[in-house]
């Protein structure tokens, strides 16, 4: 069996930073504790995996195509969904859309890299703060400045003649601050991790060009240098405890045929997302007995956030005087943050595929029966239209997508009412939304009100959604599974606020899955800073035991 002193699992946001800060403390310590990050998916770049499998590096320097072909996009993204249809037969309750391969989610990702506001880290429930007392807004500021310089954050302007055109807002976001302007609200450049974009426009199927900061850039170039080794292709199934550490097991597909393979670690870090994460977990919770029992508060799978994302789709007006031009420049770059005190919610305009978009998700391309109806599955299609019509009109509806369509959605503070499971037999994982608390129902039909006002100002009208329809909720930004806890506190999380799984030393959770509540904006920037956060804890031993006494380096 093989060996590894650390073992982490993933390399997303929370995987990529531990691997970085672990493998430079190794580094510093003489380079004697050996790191090794599993990665299910293939490593896109070739550059970090010697045995990596996959098409030729292209002149770029990536694997990636600029294609909506399921093979393609699968590369990069991976759809987990509700089989059973827990909210209406037939009908999925929750679709999570999550990042696969070396850099995880920031293969997928839109670059937005926003802090989340001070009151996403004091909500409550029961009386009691979601968040551990270790975690504020403040408190995570150095760690959020660590993360904007690693990343190259900057904000985007709507005009300046001082900087480059890759770091001007698009003409969409244009539109879109003219519609929030119309009703009162305000729009404003984002802060995006890029760094002399092309303005391709083909963000989240994977950047083939420069521009977006994907993790391969930094954090794990900084991991690779510091000697962290990483097998990419190889798939986690389940991990046993032992007595002096962790055994993880898996297929590794890198070669065909593919083989089973086990390491045992004295220190293990699970960061395979919000749903990956949750879901090893849960699969491997059998094997954990007695003093070694995960999840004494039965929580393990529970309480995950959407992050309150909900997509509408709409187009513009005829006689509207400029033209949109959605599927130009860069995926997203501006927001309006007006009705964040009021209603916690922030708007953002989107570029979404016409592919997606015919497909109904996140929204149809068709009118809603009742305009103004609001909540789940509240309302149907527009009498007459069938859902698929893929006759004339709904051909002369794509023909007008560059000009006239406009995407755009909400994040907000929701309940986390989501939960993820195992799928039928035990065999991969299934995310399922049961119902909508009414504070979140509250929220989103006040941002769906809103999205349809700015529709309107602009002499438009907004499209049937999923939610209103057929009652599915679709994000791509899943948080929690794994919350964390107050130390002191293990029936009310999963880990401690260092990411440590309770009653099982050495065995960490660091990445969406243990963020303890929806952000209100988008999660990447947030994920890493608490990885840092914990990260910098460990190697000092600050609050906690150090790595270097966790390992017993010398």
């Amino acid at each position: 069996m093989a060996f590894r002193d650390v073992v982490i699992i993933g390399s997303g946001f929370g995987g990529a930073v531990m691997a970085a800060r672990l493998g430079e403390a190794a580094k510093v310590a003489g380079g004697k504790a050996k790191v090794l990050v599993l990665e299910k998916g293939e490593d896109h770049t070739g550059a970090f995996d010697p045995r990596s499998s996959g098409d030729p590096v292209n002149a770029q320097g990536n694997r990636f195509r600029h294609s909506l072909s399921p093979e393609s996009s699968g590369k990069v993204a991976q759809l987990f969904t509700d089989t059973v249809g827990a909210f209406k037969l037939g009908t999925p309750s929750m679709n999570v859309l999550a990042g696969i391969g070396v850099g995880g989610g920031s293969n997928a990702y839109d670059g937005v890299s926003l802090r989340a506001p001070t009151e996403a880290f004091e909500q409550t429930r029961d009386g009691r703060r979601l968040w551990p007392s270790l975690y504020t807004r403040a408190a995570l500021g150095p760690y959020y400045a660590k993360v904007e310089e690693m990343l190259h954050v900057h904000r985007l302007a709507w005009t300046d003649a001082k900087v480059p055109h890759w770091q001007l807002a698009t003409k969409r976001d244009f539109v879109f601050a003219d519609g929030c302007r119309k009703i009162g609200a305000t729009a404003v450049p984002l802060k995006l991790a890029d760094e002399d974009d092309a303005n391709e426009g083909w963000w989240n199927q994977g950047q083939r060009f420069s521009g977006r900061q994907s993790l391969s850039k930094n954090y794990l170039a900084t991991a690779k240098g510091a000697g962290v080794e990483l097998w990419s292709g190889c798939d986690v199934d389940q991990i046993l405890p032992t007595k002096d550490g962790y055994v993880v097991s898996g297929t590794d597909r890198r070669a065909a045929p593919s083989v089973r393979f086990e390491i045992e670690c004295k220190l293990l870090v699970v960061a395979a997302g919000a749903v990956g994460s949750s879901g090893l977990l849960l699969r491997s919770k059998p094997a954990f007995t007695q003093r070694r029992a995960l999840d004494a508060g039965n929580l393990l799978g529970r309480h995950v956030s959407g992050n309150g994302d909900y997509g509408v789709t709409g187009i513009v007006g005829k006689d509207y005087a400029f033209a949109v031009e959605g599927h130009k420049g860069k995926p997203m770059s501006s927001f309006c943050p007006t009705y964040w005190k009021e209603h916690q919610f922030i708007l953002i305009p989107f570029y979404a595929a016409p592919l997606y978009l015919s497909l109904g998700q996140p929204s149809t391309l068709l009118p809603a029966k009742d305009p103004l109806a609001l909540g789940r599955a509240s309302t149907s299609l527009h009498d007459g239209a069938s859902g698929r019509d893929w006759g004339l009109p709904f051909k002369q509806t794509l023909k007008s997508f560059g000009p006239r369509m406009l995407t755009m959605g909400c994040l907000a503070l929701d309940s986390c009412e989501g939960a993820v499971r195992l799928g039928p037999g035990g065999v991969g994982y299934e995310v399922s939304w049961a119902e909508t608390a009414d504070a979140t129902e509250r929220r989103w039909s006040a941002a769906v009100d809103k999205m349809r006002r700015i529709y309107e100002a602009l002499g438009g009208e907004m499209f049937l959604d999923g939610y209103r329809k057929d009652g599915t909720v679709n994000t791509a930004h899943p948080l929690g599974g794994c919350r964390m806890a107050e130390a002191t506190d293990p029936g009310q999380g999963v880990v401690d606020p260092n990411g440590e799984v309770f009653g099982n030393p050495n065995l960490f959770v660091v990445d969406a899955a243990l963020i303890p509540s929806a952000l209100g904006a988008n999660p990447s920037l947030t994920i890493a800073a608490v990885a840092e956060s914990i990260a910098d804890r460990l190697v000092r031993g600050a609050g906690t035991r150090s790595l270097a006494d966790r390992l017993l380096v010398a």
